[in-house]
């Protein structure tokens, strides 16, 4: 934004035909053309019956145009309404009106009358010559300027700003729109007006009828008077924003309309001329071509960061695979000390634990696909070791992937394998893990997550037990046995159609479901004995005080063995050589709570509910902040509810 200077001092100095006239601006607005009624009356040929107005603004004075037909310039480039500094050299015809500020009189002797009489020859036409053309060539430079500093730096973030801003200068409009195609129609990407600020509420500045029509239709609209313009007088936003000069050019990009720009003025009529036109029509072209630069940027970025990501899952598959295969490697011999051989990695002397290790055994004398269910946590890929470990294929690989932490680009590539060049980065040839498993035990987790292709490859390799490699052209034999699992309920998912029929019964040949913990809470003192040694120290585990286990044994474990070795884990740092019931974590403690038992300190059933509200009600408000609207929320209760309750328990929250 220019600044405007003070208004003490200031005064005009008009040069025609060799002479001069000094005129003091007193601090009151005076008007220049040809009209006798102006304070300052001007006789080029060029110049209006009224054409110009200077006027004091605060901290200032300015210059408006106020409907000329030839134009008023500022130091060479049209304008419409612009602030003045010491200096500035105002153009109308051959007039030169050049705004000054100084001590009184420090202009020398010069006339003092309030009339010129400039002669002349008549105007030639702009298409000769003159100001006007010179004018416009400047202003064609201008657009250059711009259009270099655009496409210098497409990702700037006053971009859009940036753009509006040369279209008000550049056509001396009031204001300025641009408006581009989205999602759900045409949007405001920037408002400005000429003091370059934003606009606020722009969606009910403009015409959306001409904005529409032209980034529709791709033509140029310039309308000189648009209350009376027959294209736009019936238009409501004409008549309701009062609308005069508005001109409006398509912005196009990639061979698309992608927007407008929309200028308008709302104080004179004809603010606008073709030259206007045409200089904004080739600022929206290359504004397109920079709008356009950065999307493709944008799009460049983003493509670029989704192939780091892929690429950081990749290694870390790669690195565990490799793990995996080192692991395969230093197996040790059946019968040693490797755990999953006699089942022994299957702790617990619970009776769903004797009946899975009974099941197991018929299950591994086997080579059928196994279909292994069961909640998270609970121990699914240590059965998927233990089947292979006690089959006639324990000599032979067991590896195992997720198929749900492998993106589906990656997932066929990684099962199947892929030739050299199949696809963009394949620079040699990749076995796959079937071929790798070939002889051994293939432990598929999360099979539920495949997509509908991949189970369709899958199926095809357990009905012909050949693998065809991404860009392969011949199939590859592979004896590979098939364990599968999933925490999701697969029957479901086969009658909502969301897993293949065929697939599932090929899987479930032989069916395996590993309880959850709940379901065997006998074993948690086994399972957190050998977690203690595990993660602490073999010789002396922690005690665990009875009254901690019968909390620990009575909680839910919704996260299951998992959760459990959490727990313990923290437990050894925490909880000290003896673990008490106040070392527990909180949520364990505040769930146990709810299971009363015969020593509860309730006596009836009432004081029980009550306790138990009281408790929810406390946590719900501490989630809220103590906000009771929320609170309310969390509880699934109505606020009038839960005040209610606050009420009849007595209940605060500080």
């Amino acid at each position: 934004m220019e600044t405007e200077l003070g208004t003490e001092t200031a005064r005009i100095i008009i040069q025609a035909k060799g002479e001069e006239q000094v005129v003091p601006l007193s601090g009151s607005a005076i008007t220049l053309g040809r009209a006798p009624e102006n304070q300052v009356i001007l006789s080029d040929a060029r110049a209006s019956r009224q054409h110009i107005r200077i006027e004091p603004r605060p901290g200032g004075w300015r210059v408006v145009d106020v409907g000329s037909q030839n134009g008023t310039f500022r130091n060479g480039r049209r304008i419409r309404s612009a602030p003045l500094r010491p200096g500035d050299v105002l153009t109308i015809g051959s007039t030169r009106i050049t705004f000054d500020v100084g001590p009184s009189g420090a202009a020398g002797p010069r006339s003092t009358t309030s009339e010129m009489t400039v002669t002349e020859s008549p105007p030639e036409p702009d298409t000769v010559g003159g100001p006007v053309t010179d004018a416009l060539g400047k202003r064609l430079q201008c657009v250059a300027e711009v259009t270099n500093a655009l496409n210098a730096n497409p990702d700037a973030s006053d971009l859009l700003d940036r753009i509006i801003d040369a279209a008000v200068e550049l056509t001396g409009s009031e204001r300025g729109f641009l408006i581009l195609s989205g999602k759900e129609g045409m949007e405001f990407a920037a408002a400005r007006n000429i003091e370059q600020q934003d606009l606020s509420k722009p969606e009910f500045e403009v015409s959306w009828s001409i904005a529409i029509q032209v980034g529709t239709r791709g033509e140029s609209v310039l309308a000189v008077n648009a209350a009376e313009d027959p294209r736009f007088s019936k238009l409501e936003s004409v008549e309701s924003l009062g609308l005069l000069s508005v001109l409006c050019v398509p912005v196009k990009g990639s061979g698309r309309i992608t927007g407008v720009i929309y200028v308008d003025n709302r104080l004179h009529l004809g603010a606008f001329s073709p030259d206007d036109q045409a200089v904004l029509g080739i600022l929206a072209d290359q504004a397109g071509i920079a709008l356009a630069n950065r999307t493709l940027m944008n799009d460049l970025v983003s493509k670029r960061n989704e192939v780091e990501e892929l690429n950081k899952k990749l290694q870390s598959e790669v690195e565990r695979q490799g793990s995996e295969l080192s692991r395969i490697k230093s197996a040790m011999t059946p019968g040693g000390d490797d755990p999953y051989v006699g089942y022994r990695a299957l702790l617990g002397g619970s009776a769903r634990m004797d009946e899975l290790r009974h099941l197991l055994q018929k299950v591994s004398a086997t080579d059928f696909p196994v279909l292994v269910q069961g909640e998270s946590g609970t121990g699914k890929e240590l059965v998927a070791r233990c089947i292979h470990a006690n089959s006639g294929r324990q000599k032979e690989p067991f590896i195992s992937i997720n198929c749900a932490a492998i993106p589906e680009t990656l997932l066929e590539s990684e099962l199947f394998g892929h030739t050299r060049g199949a696809f963009t980065g394949a620079d040699r040839a990749k076995q796959g893990l079937f071929e790798a498993a070939d002889g051994g035990t293939l432990f598929l987790d999360e099979v539920s997550e495949m997509s509908p292709a991949m189970q369709s490859r899958l199926l095809r390799v357990l009905q012909e037990g050949e693998v065809r490699p991404v860009g392969g052209k011949e199939p590859i034999q592979v004896d590979v046995r098939v364990v599968a699992a999933s925490n999701r309920d697969l029957a479901g998912m086969v009658s909502t159609g969301e897993f293949r029929e065929d697939l599932y019964y090929r899987l479930r040949v032989l069916p395996v479901t590993v309880p959850p913990l709940r379901e065997r809470r006998e074993d948690i003192p086994d399972l957190m004995t050998h977690f203690f040694r595990k993660h602490v120290t073999p010789e002396a585990p922690p005690k665990v005080d009875p009254e901690a286990l019968d909390v620990l044994c009575s909680y839910a474990w919704p996260g299951n063995v998992r959760e459990l070795e959490n727990e313990v884990k923290r437990l050894s740092v925490l909880a000290g050589p003896v673990v008490v019931r106040t070392s527990i974590s909180r949520n364990i403690l505040e769930a146990g709570e709810m299971l009363v038992g015969k020593d509860s300190d309730f006596e009836d059933l009432n004081g029980l509910i009550e306790a138990i509200e009281t408790r929810e009600i406390r946590k719900a408000l501490g989630k809220a902040k103590g906000n009771k609207t929320k609170a309310a929320s969390l509880l699934g209760i109505t606020r009038f509810t839960l005040q209610r309750k606050l009420d009849k328990y007595g209940v605060s929250f500080d």
